[in-house]
């Protein structure tokens, strides 16, 4: 009975540590100060890639001229280091060259025609002239626009160049890096660490888990946004506590990737914080009349 006792009284001390525990400080960064409250942004992912090849500077004009509030891009670097706009780790799916872009030079990359495989309601894009973009254009094309971009190359040579182009176009508080490979992230933080930067794969599964179980109090925030899908591995991203848990934490909540204008109103309504859609005038005609 005795046992019984003091067991009973140790349960009831840890769980008043853990109601009395409290919760990280919300994170906030100068990259969304100048939101307005409750507003939901319009992200191109992949430059828009809806309306033209993904990742090109064509898609980046078109998504601009029709309003998109951010502009999401991915990352892979040369062999001879430069950062350019491409999702895959090889050029097959996009280009007319196929093999691994580590082992092609920025010169080479110059000859392919990036919108060889593209077909847009019926209009194809081979032969137009579209090229692969190095970063610098993108910065230089589009100086005022605030950026989502993802390191998809899990290298520190990839985060250190990042960083270094990120200073001398002066974008500091106008660009949000994101990663699902954790080295790339923590090598970016560590460089860069006045950029904001979106949790990476593990750390959203880690604060999920915490979330589902009332235990988020104990984790840090890595980063200020959760760029996620609105399931994962049987999880409901877009529940209303896992929700409410990251804004009361200062957390972003932006969902990729949403083309679907029903979709895109529901996750307005829970609370979303950012849309990454392919289609930036779907978004708009969805939900233009409610934007504050």
């Amino acid at each position: 009975m005795r046992r019984r006792w003091m067991l009973l009284a140790l349960t009831g001390i840890a769980l008043a540590v853990v109601a009395a525990w409290p919760s990280p400080a919300p994170v906030s960064h100068p990259y969304f100060t100048e939101l307005q409250p409750a507003a939901v942004e319009n992200i191109a992912h992949g430059g828009g890639q809806g309306h033209a090849p993904p990742n090109t500077l064509e898609a980046l004009q078109l998504a601009d001229a029709m309003g998109a509030d951010v502009l999401e891009i991915d990352l892979q670097i040369t062999k001879d280091g430069v950062l350019i706009l491409h999702h895959d780790d090889t050029l097959d799916r996009i280009t007319d060259m196929k093999g691994p872009i580590a082992d092609k030079t920025w010169a080479e990359l110059q000859k392919a025609d990036s919108g060889y495989h593209t077909v847009i309601d019926g209009q194809s894009f081979r032969g137009k002239g579209i090229k692969i973009a190095r970063l610098e254009q993108a910065f230089t094309r589009f100086p005022s626009k605030r950026w989502v971009i993802e390191i998809k190359n899990n290298t520190e040579a990839a985060s250190n160049r990042l960083c270094a182009l990120i200073s001398q176009f002066n974008v500091t508080n106008r660009v949000i890096v994101a990663s699902f490979h954790d080295g790339a992230m923590k090598t970016f933080r560590k460089v860069c660490p006045k950029v904001a930067t979106a949790y990476s794969g593990d750390e959203v599964r880690l604060f999920l888990i915490a979330s589902h179980v009332r235990l988020s109090r104990f984790v840090q925030s890595p980063g200020v946004a959760l760029q996620i899908p609105t399931d994962a591995a049987g999880f409901d991203l877009a529940d209303p506590h896992f929700v409410r848990t990251a804004k009361l934490r200062g957390l972003k909540v932006q969902y990729w990737t949403i083309n679907d204008s029903k979709q895109m109103r529901d996750l307005v309504g829970r609370k979303a914080d950012g849309i990454m859609t392919d289609y930036v005038d779907r978004f708009k005609q969805a939900l233009e009349p409610a934007r504050p």
